[in-house]
């Protein structure tokens, strides 16, 4: 829409949509639509409520006609809905529903042009009715009469009213409306009408039940509880400055701050998984609160004295949450439901080269990845070994007792990385450099043949590590459940496209393009050339544009084009692309790009005696830094073109280029 689908803005509105975030200041009445009848029906509050077979559902028609967004604009367009659903009722009914719209305060809503004729009415048809406040039952009791009315046959016009009352097409900007309003519209009235009826009740009586003068905020909160795939969406788009700030808030505490589950029923749960034999030789004790919670996650702090020991020692326990484990296929439907429906309708909505369907893709897949907590538990055993005696990284030690719900492990004393040092613009600019180094420089420039990566470095997932004056700038890399291997080949390759970029020289992305598929470069002409095409946008200059940026819109073109990539480089690549919002929340004034060309420079120099002495081997890249004697001539030339196998240059020239430091930039 404006903004990349990452943590970072981008500068051509095309590209990804925001937030589908919620505004729900009438949304109360979706739910209460419902209420009106069964609040009027005979039943007896001592018998069991029978919930009853919804027949005649009526289907949602999909795409939206254009011609639907000349009347239904934005603002809180859903008033001439909640007027037409009106219609549908007897009086007795409608007398229940404006007296929950009196409670919800939808009749005092400014006044517009195209709403001020609904709107009297709404105020007029209240004020005779009388009505001074909306009847008050249980939440729990108003789920359940909900189940006793057959509402299918009005479902449309339902999500209809409650897509616009949410106000989410405010949240697009004037210059996009045109291209992302019938997206945004479309795909979040597809994700509702596919949610089973007893989740869509629940999340509308959740949402019609928040007090009055709920922030928007917090609506948006409520709007994703227990809804895994959104708040997966959320948290992506938690570092977006594109967004509202109260949003960017709300997206953030996504991270680790979803309040779904209490600490008693989570030790409970926990104690059932692992057993309480095993809780009982350890001495496990839970704290009384849950320490964080997440989109697929929740921890909680704990003690525990290991066998023969004496000495109590901390720990958390992260499980996967029970109702995650119950929604979680129908939310992966949803999603691959989402991914056809925008490929059949890829023309209608001039998607042209927008990856909306592929982020679907990667959304399923990491959903996926997170719920497989086994895996994850083999990569935090590898992350570890990986960083064994690191000083600037620590990877939790797993515990015997873990199971494959449960991951009971150390406890690190921390804070999201983007809070460290708060106020402190100099002590914030050193962390965001060892966040660079950590995550981008030490991955691409291992010393080992294969390297590991975070390949969801969201800052829930990258702390710091407080209480340590000796190393008061450590991360520790939390929930490992997307994890990378990165093969020294692969890293050379991501090298010379970075050189690519920076050179602008076609040719060398042209060579090692290939390098981002599965199959490497096609042999069929007019496919090459179509890649090519690709190639000679993204080295065209754009102002604010970073090496991954275009990388990653590289990526995105071979994809639309049909081409499967590799899992790795394209992990690695999205995922920089979220660590470059974090680096310019710590410090405004620097660029990932500079980050990594100080630091491959360092190590250009470093290699100098070795170079020298390898003159002769002009495109030998057995270095650290990945490059040979020849890239670093060409960066500092700036020339394109490979220089010729018979020529060298001196060894007072190469001297000159590394101390130039302009490697890579």
């Amino acid at each position: 829409m404006f903004s990349r689908l990452t943590t970072r803005p981008i500068r051509n509105p095309r590209r990804f949509p925001r937030a589908r975030v919620i505004r729900s200041s009438g949304v109360v009445i979706c739910t209460l639509l419902f209420l009106g009848q069964v609040l009027l029906c005979p039943i007896s509050r001592a018998d069991t409520p029978r919930p009853i077979q919804q027949t005649s559902r009526k289907e949602i028609s999909l795409p939206t006609p254009r011609s639907h967004y000349e009347k239904f604009k934005r603002g809180a367009s859903g008033i001439p809905l909640l007027m037409d659903l009106l219609k549908e009722f007897n009086p007795e009914i409608q007398r229940v529903l404006l007296s929950f719209a009196k409670s919800s305060g939808l009749q005092d809503i400014p006044s517009t042009a195209e709403l001020d004729s609904d709107l009297k009415k709404l105020q007029s048809l209240v004020e005779t009715a009388g009505i001074t406040s909306g009847p008050a039952i249980p939440k729990e009791q108003a789920v359940s009469l909900l189940k006793q009315v057959n509402w299918a046959p009005v479902r449309p016009l339902l999500l209809e009213f409650f897509v616009h009352q949410s106000r989410v097409l405010d949240m697009i900007p004037e210059t996009s409306l045109a291209l992302w309003g019938p997206i945004v519209h479309d795909a979040l009235l597809y994700f509702l009408d596919h949610l089973s009826d007893d989740r869509l009740l629940d999340k509308l009586v959740s949402l019609a039940f928040l007090p009055p003068g709920t922030s928007r905020g917090d609506y948006l909160k409520e709007f994703v509880s227990k809804v895994p795939s959104l708040q997966k969406i959320g948290q992506i788009l938690a570092r977006n400055s594109d967004l509202a700030p109260d949003y960017r808030k709300a997206l953030q505490d996504l991270e680790n701050g979803i309040h779904t589950m209490t600490a008693e029923e989570m030790a409970r749960f926990i104690t059932e998984d692992i057993g309480k034999p095993s809780i009982d030789k350890y001495q496990v004790q839970f704290a009384d609160k849950i320490l964080a919670e997440a989109s697929v996650g929740a921890v909680i702090r704990a003690t525990y004295v290991p066998p023969g020991a004496e000495t109590r020692k901390q720990a958390i326990c992260k499980v996967i949450k029970p109702y995650v484990l119950a929604y979680m296929p129908e939310d992966l439907s949803i999603i691959d439901g989402l991914a056809r429906f925008f490929t059949t309708n890829h023309d209608f909505y001039q998607l042209g080269s927008i990856p909306l369907v592929e982020m679907f893709k990667d959304i399923r897949k990491s959903l996926t990845n997170e719920i497989n907590i086994v895996d994850e538990q083999q990569n935090f055993i590898r992350a570890r070994e990986y960083y064994k005696g690191s000083k600037k990284v620590v990877v939790p030690e797993l515990f015997p007792i873990s199971t494959k719900h449960v991951s009971f492990m150390e406890f690190i004393t921390g804070e999201k990385i983007t809070s460290a040092f708060p106020g402190d613009a100099k002590q914030r600019a050193i962390m965001a450099r060892r966040l660079s180094d950590v995550l981008t420089g030490d991955v691409i420039f291992a010393p080992k043949g294969e390297a590991i990566f975070h390949g969801d470095p969201h800052a829930g997932n990258v702390y710091h590590v407080t209480g340590d004056p000796k190393n008061p700038y450590m991360i520790a890399l939390l929930d490992w459940g997307l994890m990378g291997t990165f093969p020294r080949q692969e890293r050379i390759a991501l090298v010379q496209m970075i050189l690519g970029v920076q050179l602008r020289d076609t040719k060398r992305l042209h060579k090692y393009a290939g390098a981002l598929l599965e199959n490497g470069m096609p042999t069929d002409r007019e496919k090459v050339q179509r890649i090519d095409a690709l190639i000679a946008e993204i080295t065209k200059p754009k102002p604010g544009r970073g090496n991954f940026d275009a990388l990653q819109e590289l990526l995105y073109g071979l994809i639309e084009q049909g081409y499967a990539t590799k899992f790795t480089l394209t992990l690695f690549i999205k995922a920089q692309v979220t660590i470059a919002g974090e680096l310019v929340e710590l410090d405004p004034t620097l660029k990932q790009d500079d980050l990594l060309e100080q630091q491959v420079t360092a190590l250009v120099k470093k290699e100098l005696p070795k170079r020298v002495l390898m003159l002769p081997a002009w495109n030998y890249r057995g270095y650290r830094s990945l490059l040979s004697n020849g890239d670093v001539m060409n960066v500092v030339r700036h020339k394109p073109e490979k220089p010729k196998e018979s020529k060298g240059p001196s060894t007072k020239t190469l001297v000159d280029a590394a101390s130039t430091g302009a490697i890579l930039n």
